[in-house]
């Protein structure tokens, strides 16, 4: 008996370490991330030509995480982590932010408790008439519905992949672009931040992935939204400055440090510039209270 009581204090006491660190912990940020607002809002400003109109969105799919799963230290409940493309609405174009997965990706079970063809229908739809698409970054359920496009081919003159989400295969997984249907394209370089359109900025934040990227959005009327992707899933990581679990950025194959960086450097934009709405990727709850205020309105324009 006494010698099973000290394997267990043992296994207790190699357990309990490991489980905080797996699952409890999220190191503080010592990471430098800059979002100079300044520079963002300037170039926002240089391209000629009108500023969009509406920011829309479909709500594609539904995955189902524990909160512990978001956020490092967070309960073991289930919460629903909605999956959303967006689209940018001008006078006389549109442009595509992010493309959902299709539902040979889904597999709609226990996970994936919800998933809209008819969002996912329009979402195809739109992609053959916008003039440009961009990714927040390269996993399946961002670049699945492009993947997935029966007529890739034609959405390449308007497709702005950038160099890093192009050159990691293995993040897009199970996803997959056609090599022949890729054949002689040129991916998007840039360096720390550029214009894409008028009123909308492209800014590098590498950690997520190699290839993540956060979308300003200045429309016609003068409000403000960070599309975040994946930089954070939800409000709670930035407001607390918590990352996501070991155990889930190891299975990513995410820099922490990175990340936290972009964490800091956002949760200090709340502060100092409150008026610029972050939108992350997968947070319902945002969504839903910012188009109360007006600032995004569900379903897409065909």
């Amino acid at each position: 008996m006494k010698t099973l009581l000290r394997i267990a204090l043992v296994l207790l006491a190699l357990g309990l370490p490991a489980w905080y660190a797996l699952v409890q912990y999220s190191p503080p940020p010592n990471h430098d991330y800059a979002l100079d607002l300044p520079r963002i809002r300037a170039l926002a400003q240089s391209l000629p030509g009108d500023k969009p109109t509406e920011l829309r969105y479909e709500h594609v799919m539904d995955f189902r995480f524990a909160e512990a799963m978001v956020m490092a230290g967070a309960p073991w409940r289930w919460t629903p982590i909605p999956v959303m493309a967006w689209q940018l609405v001008y006078p006389d174009k549109t442009v595509i932010v992010d493309t959902a997965m299709n539902r040979e990706l889904a597999k709609p079970d226990f996970l994936v408790p919800m998933y809209d063809d008819t969002a996912y229908a329009h979402l195809q739809a739109a992609m053959e008439k916008a003039s440009l698409i961009v990714l927040t970054h390269e996993h399946m359920d961002h670049i699945g519905g492009l993947a997935a496009h029966p007529h890739l081919t034609q959405l390449l003159p308007a497709l702005r992949l950038t160099d890093e989400q192009l050159d990691n295969p293995k993040g897009m997984a199970p996803a997959a672009l056609p090599a022949a249907a890729m054949q002689g394209y040129q991916p998007l370089r840039y360096d720390g931040m550029m214009a894409l359109a008028p009123g909308v900025v492209l800014i590098k934040s590498p950690g997520h992935t190699p290839g993540s990227q956060i979308v300003y959005v200045q429309r016609a009327d003068g409000r403000e939204l960070l599309l975040l992707g994946d930089v954070s899933w939800q409000m709670r990581n930035i407001e607390q400055v918590r990352e996501r679990p070991l155990f889930m950025t190891a299975m990513i194959g995410e820099n922490r440090q990175q990340v936290l960086g972009e964490f800091a450097a956002l949760h200090a934009l709340t502060q100092s510039a409150p008026e610029v709405k972050l939108v992350p990727g997968h947070d319902g709850d945002t969504v839903r209270a910012l188009t109360a205020q007006g600032l995004m309105t569900p379903g897409f324009k065909l």
